[in-house]
């Protein structure tokens, strides 16, 4: 999903299945929220749906 004041900032969450034994380090973002920026492109405003 696009946001910001200018539609410029790339929003994503991250999901992983529980870490294995194996890799107890696996998955420390798992369920995280990450802003991008600087991608050069532009998301597209919607109109608002009104009810």
């Amino acid at each position: 999903m696009f946001g910001g004041p200018k539609l410029d900032i790339l929003y994503m969450t991250s999901m992983a299945k529980p870490p294995l034994p194996c890799f107890p380090g696996d998955g420390v973002l798992r369920g995280s929220l990450f802003a991008i920026t600087g991608l050069g492109i532009k998301g597209v405003a919607e109109p608002r749906f009104a009810g």
